[in-house]
């Protein structure tokens, strides 16, 4: 079973949920130039092409500090799109025996193999699919609620067949290749009701 469609989820959650999330400490600053808003997409989209993967390999590949890394894969901890675990790797030494014997010290070489236990990191599996799945419910619910509070839903137009959506409607087209909604009926992509009048009252047709 290929793991395409499976990466392409986590890097479409990454830029939907996460574009914006910033992991600075407490008593630092958040904007400016140490704003570090987006490294979340990096560091998912760089566990997608990875199955599991040491912590300070991946800040050394990332050229990123490693308090830094820690503090964002916590977070993925934290919304279960990580885990960590421990890989066993075997390694064979070669290890020598020194046999007494009566008449005299034989040295001979023998082979022994040993493991030692590494943590690493590797994205959550299915329940990614759980994380996201919630995330949409989430999403869906704050946009009702919203709409209901204004008493208006937002629509939106296909400006090549004149299709028209409404707010919720629309969360169904997303692409995953340009992240726009995009009509059912000729992939067009939707212009909101509201951009378009502001553009045709600003002599924009």
């Amino acid at each position: 079973m290929s793991v395409e469609p499976f990466n392409r989820l986590v890097k479409l959650a990454a830029r939907a949920f996460y574009d914006d999330i910033t992991t600075k400490g407490d008593n630092q600053p958040k904007t400016g130039r140490s704003d570090n808003r987006g490294i979340a997409v990096v560091v998912l989209d760089a566990l997608t092409r990875r199955q599991w993967v040491r912590e300070e390999d991946l800040a050394k590949d990332l050229k990123l500090h490693s308090k830094q890394l820690r503090r964002t894969l916590r977070f993925f901890e934290e919304e279960k799109l990580v885990t960590r675990d421990h890989r066993k790797e075997a390694y064979l030494v070669t290890i020598t025996i020194l046999l007494e014997l009566e008449v005299k010290n034989e040295q001979r070489n023998a082979k022994a193999g040993f493991c030692i236990c590494e943590r690493g990191l590797n994205l959550f599996g299915f329940q990614i699919y759980d994380v996201v799945r919630y995330r949409l419910h989430r999403l869906r619910k704050k946009l009702k609620d919203e709409l209901e509070n204004k008493n208006t839903v937002q629509e939106y137009i296909c400006p090549n067949c004149g299709r028209r959506y409404n707010a919720l409607d629309a969360l169904r087209l997303v692409s995953p290749d340009d992240e726009y909604f995009h009509c059912e009926n000729c992939n067009g992509e939707l212009v909101a009701e509201s951009d378009k009048l502001a553009a045709q009252e600003g002599g924009w047709r």
